[in-house]
This record gives C-alpha cells, structure tokens and sequence, in this order.
C-alpha cells in the first residue's frame, strides 16, 4: 500500500469515528431526557402576592404598623399645641428640636420592630410555602408571576395554612 492509500484509509477511519461518537452523543442525550423527564424534579409555581395578600400574619402586621403611624402622629400633633402655647421664640425653638429628636427615636425604634417582624414574616411565609411543596414532592418552587407555563399551583393550599 502507498502512503496516500494509509492516508486515505486514516482520514475514513477517523470521520467513522468522529460519526460514531456523534451518534452517541445523540443517543446518550436521549436517554438522558427520558430518564429527567420522568424521573426529575417535579416544580410548583406560587402566587406569592395572593398568598401575602391572604396571610393573617401580614394583616397582622399591617395594623401594627398603622398603629405605629398613628403614635408617631399623636406624638406630633401633641409636640405642636406645646410648642403653640410657647410665647417666647427660642424656647419654642428648643422645644421644637426637643420634641422632634423624641419623634425620630420612636420612628428609629418602630422601624427596627417593623423590619424584625417582616422579616420573621417573610420567614414563616416561605417555610409554609416549602412545606405544602414537600408534601406535594416538588423539588423546586417558583413565584407563578415569573412561569409562564407549566408548573404544579400550589398558590390555594398555602394560602389554606397562612389564613
């Protein structure tokens, strides 16, 4: 045989090759995707706004929070008849900046007490929604606003257990 016969065969024998792998490349995701498909993680969809919307822990918080707002109005409203009823011009000034570091320390310390409860809320929230999606057997959750197809709703029964 000659040497371009050697190379011939060589350059076939290497497309075969090349051919081959492609082939099982092919195959192998095939299989792949039949075994994920039937096998894989099942995803549930959220509707998380509805859920916080329906949650007695947030409404909870809300009226919490109103009362805070409510407090910090009074304790404005009562700052100014003082300081109303105050003749003199400086010490009206120094009742003024008296009263309003009050006002921003109570707001300091009733944002700090709003956060912690939102944050607790927020827990307890996605430890329900993890939860009803154990149950369930699904391996991944996703808010229902971001899916736009497919995907157990399992939106009703988390909103069962948050009311």
């Amino acid at each position: 045989m000659s040497k371009l016969e050697n190379n011939n065969n060589a350059r076939v024998n290497y497309g075969l090759v090349a051919l081959v792998a492609i082939a099982a490349a092919v195959l192998s995701t095939l299989v792949t995707y039949k075994v994920i498909a039937g096998s894989g993680p099942k995803f549930a969809v959220v509707d998380v706004q509805r859920v916080v919307v329906s949650s007695k822990d947030v409404a909870a918080l809300k009226n919490a929070r109103d009362m805070q707002i409510q407090n910090l109005r009074k304790m404005a409203d009562d700052a100014n008849e003082e300081i109303k009823k105050e003749k003199d011009e400086v010490k009206k000034k120094e009742l003024s900046e008296k009263y309003l570091q009050e006002i921003n320390v109570k707001k300091e310390e009733f944002d700090k007490e709003y956060a912690a409860a939102l944050q607790a809320s927020d827990k307890t929230l996605n430890d329900v929604i993890n939860s009803v999606a154990n149950k369930e057997g699904m391996g991944v959750i996703l808010n229902k606003a971001s899916v736009v197809n497919g995907g157990a709703d399992i939106t009703d029964a988390v909103i069962e257990m948050v009311r």
